[in-house]
């Protein structure tokens, strides 16, 4: 058995290049209801998270976004309990007017490496007490210990927190931020649940995505040995 969401939900995506354009990036996240499917999204509710996602968070100097990774859509997506796109006319995009870069020059990390977010909802624990986001293009140097400094990070939870309470407030939103988890099969089992998010959480070291180091092509260069 396929596991499904517990009612429709709306997958937002926003995504860009970055790099000069040679690699692309995208993050997200889901909004609903906990015991309703979400209502379809509108070109209102898709420019909304256009506009607050380039305020709160890619142009917001205290989110050190690397000047090389560029903003360009974001994406409403009514989805079925499945998973699926069932109408096209159910996706909904929107394109900033002009080009939308992070505001921090120094030069950028290796496209692989992420600081991620932790979306919590409700305790915390259970089916849908955690949802990830991968942070895109975060430029801020580690300390002597490996880590990066507090304040950047706990700007980053202010600032996501923030565009979720205003996406949230509006009365173009389809629902609220919830982690979206589908139905699986462990020992039992387990019915699919929305969960509304009530807290985001930044750690201090940063990850790497393997999936996409993976999908980097690679040059190589070659020396002589005497022999």
């Amino acid at each position: 058995m396929v596991g499904q969401y517990a009612h429709r939900v709306v997958k937002v995506t926003v995504s860009g290049t970055m790099l000069g354009g040679a690699e692309e990036w995208q993050t997200g996240w889901h909004m609903g209801f906990l015991n309703q499917d979400a209502t379809k999204p509108t070109q209102a509710f898709a420019d909304l998270v256009r506009d607050k996602w380039a305020l709160h968070i890619h142009t917001n100097a205290d989110c050190a976004i690397n000047s090389t990774f560029k903003f360009t859509e974001a994406k409403v997506a009514w989805i079925e309990k499945d998973g699926r796109y069932t109408n096209v006319a159910d996706v909904v995009t929107s394109h900033p007017a002009g080009v939308v870069s992070g505001p921090r020059l120094d030069p950028p990390l290796p496209p692989q490496v992420s600081l991620v977010a932790t979306l919590v909802g409700g305790s915390g624990k259970g089916i849908g007490g955690k949802g990830r986001m991968y942070l895109p293009g975060v430029c801020q140097s580690i300390d002597g210990n490996g880590r990066v400094l507090t304040q950047i990070t706990q700007n980053l939870a202010n600032n996501l927190a923030a565009m979720f309470d205003a996406l949230d407030a509006s009365i173009d939103a389809p629902g609220h931020v919830v982690n979206a988890s589908k139905g699986s099969k462990r020992a039992l089992w387990t019915d699919g649940r929305n969960v509304p998010v009530n807290g985001v959480r930044v750690g201090n070291v940063y990850d790497t995505q393997r999936r996409r180091r993976n999908g980097l092509s690679e040059t190589y260069v070659n020396a002589v040995v005497a022999d």
